[in-house]
């Protein structure tokens, strides 16, 4: 369904500062996969999500949709295939509306927003209220009527899933987004997550620092170093894969790939 072609990226081309970030990424991701993506800070993680998700140009490479090659495609375009969990996200959310006002815009995002209130009938803001129950997230059901600018860090990152889910998007991109959080939502926000994309069937990229969730709960792990590929790992490899050879394997120095001319 997806393929990263021999992706390059380079900051500051040409210049004194100039990085290559990813060098010859190369890897493809079935229908309803869901890939984790480890690595130390700075081993390219973030560029690599922010790349999918159309946010980030390559310098030479390509991304390939269902066959077809969306590497050139605008953001508005790739918005309707990927959707971005990032770790400071406020988009896909509107702040100054509450929880039902973001969830009814999702139900009928292909409609006027200018037909909001109408929509939020008390039948349809019980739906969702049970909706919220069922995924047992710290009450957030209580909060339903909260603006979202009001709410704390991983409600907004529930609620830019379940809007997502709404809209149909075909994949989830998540980037770290229970780093910094206290063990406690971190742990709630971790067990979400999985929720959602287990229950949905979502494909579902994620950067992730939990090693152990890494590999109970993804399909295909895959470890950066250096901006390159170290470790892709799925099926009884991933089962027979420790976390402490996963953390070994942060600290490799793999030989250097260079870009084609």
């Amino acid at each position: 369904m997806i393929r990263v072609e021999d992706l390059f990226i380079v900051f500051f081309p040409g210049s004194a500062l100039e990085r290559i970030a990813l060098r010859g990424i190369n890897f493809a991701i079935q229908k309803g996969e869901v890939v984790s993506i480890l690595g130390n800070n700075g081993s390219g993680r973030t560029t690599l999500l922010k790349f999918i998700a159309g946010h980030i140009q390559a310098n030479f490479g390509r991304l390939w949709v269902d066959k077809v090659d969306v590497t050139s495609q605008k953001l508005s375009e790739r918005s309707k295939i990927f959707s971005p969990i990032f770790y400071d996200h406020n988009t896909g959310t509107a702040g100054n509306l509450t929880i039902a006002e973001n969830l009814a815009i999702a139900t009928m995002h292909h409609q006027s927003k200018s037909i909001i209130e109408p929509a939020i009938s008390p039948e349809t803001r019980e739906m969702f209220i049970q909706q919220l129950h069922d995924l047992d997230f710290m009450g957030m059901e209580e909060l339903i009527d909260e603006k979202v600018c009001n709410l704390s860090r991983p409600y907004r990152q529930v609620l830019a899933m379940l809007i997502a889910v709404i809209k149909g998007v075909k994949v989830l991109l998540i980037d770290e987004h229970s780093t910094g959080l206290d063990k406690e939502s971190s742990i709630a926000l971790l067990e979400t997550t999985e929720k959602i994309i287990k229950s949905q069937k979502i494909t579902t990229i994620m950067a992730i620092n939990d090693p152990k969730f890494a590999l109970e709960v993804a399909d295909k792990v895959i470890v950066l170093s250096h901006g390159q590929i170290v470790l892709d790992i799925s099926g009884e490899e991933k089962k027979n894969t420790s976390v402490e050879s996963l953390f070994t394997s942060y600290n490799i120095i793999p030989p250097l790939k260079e870009m084609q001319k």
